[in-house]
């Protein structure tokens, strides 16, 4: 009973000198605590903030195939799809979201959007509109966007190659210019795939047509004919559809508030941890290092 007594007796001492270690350092611990907490907001102030817009779409279900299958047969004989909507390589989503990430693409945009002040606006003088040094290339430019966007696919979607949905996101230093970049990425690879299917209708039937002089079998003009009839179907799909690859669910909104950095999180972070480190410091010298001063060493 006595021995129980003093092992308690022995541990209250111990957190009461613990306690009375803290309180006569308190001073140390507090200027610790406090120079760590402005330092940290210092620092965190001057890290570039990002904002990021997102915009979610689906792939626009315009494949299909109601050719006949004389008509498809002589289709694949003369390379020209035969189907009455659209080709699949140029609807899937996965293709059209390759094709928004290419370099032509991409560098194509930065041109028709003129983005290159934006993007390398530490290096454009807004007063003269002239770069201040050497122009950055549009390779550069391409590589800046690049970085900036990230899509996501429905991954179950795209595995069953089915109609799936996709998440645009860019990030960028301010609030409208990442929104921008979104939306007009969706409005430009439909305008773009929509212009690259007339183009490629157009030649179809321009070959159907010189096919169709060249030959007096009746079965073959006529399914020269449907191919033709198909290809101006095509066009005109192209031609009035508006979301011709991509239909937008939810456009993408200038962010009210950046994505990182989490400025208050970083700074209550580390007062914490300069709160925690000056306690260890204080122990440290109180504890450690008189056992390292009475120790002796020998060579």
């Amino acid at each position: 009973m006595t021995d129980f007594n003093t092992n308690n007796t022995e541990d209250s001492v111990d957190i009461a000198d613990l306690l009375q270690v803290i309180l006569d350092n308190v001073k140390f611990i507090v200027i610790m605590t406090i120079s760590i907490a402005v330092l940290s907001a210092l620092y965190i102030s001057t890290v570039e903030r990002t904002y990021i817009a997102t915009s979610l779409v689906k792939s626009s279900s315009k494949v299909g195939s109601t050719g006949e299958s004389s008509a498809s047969g002589l289709a694949g004989l003369l390379g020209i799809q035969a189907s009455s909507t659209l080709s699949p390589t140029n609807t899937d989503i996965d293709s059209t979201m390759a094709i928004m990430y290419s370099r032509p693409f991409i560098e194509e945009f930065i041109i028709d959007h003129g983005l290159m002040s934006t993007i390398f606006e530490n290096d454009w003088d807004k007063e003269s509109k002239t770069w201040k040094g050497e122009e950055p290339s549009i390779i550069d430019g391409y590589e800046a966007i690049k970085k900036s966007i990230k899509i996501t696919l429905d991954p179950i979607a795209w595995t069953r190659r089915q109609v799936g949905f996709a998440i645009i996101q860019v990030a960028w230093r301010d609030k409208e210019t990442p929104a921008y970049i979104v939306n007009n990425l969706v409005k430009d690879i439909n305008t773009f795939l929509s212009v690259q299917m007339i183009e490629e209708s157009e030649q179809s039937i321009s070959f159907l047509d010189d096919q169709f002089t060249k030959t007096n079998v009746l079965s073959v003009r006529e399914s020269l004919s449907k191919l033709k009839t198909e290809q101006l179907r095509n066009m005109m799909l192209a031609n009035s559809s508006k979301d011709f690859a991509l239909t937008v669910i939810d456009d993408a909104l200038p962010p009210e508030f950046p994505t990182s950095p989490k400025r208050l999180q970083f700074v209550i972070i580390a007062t914490a941890l300069g709160f925690f480190a000056s306690i260890i410091l204080i122990f440290f010298k109180d504890a450690v290092l008189p056992i390292f001063k009475r120790l002796r060493f020998s060579l």
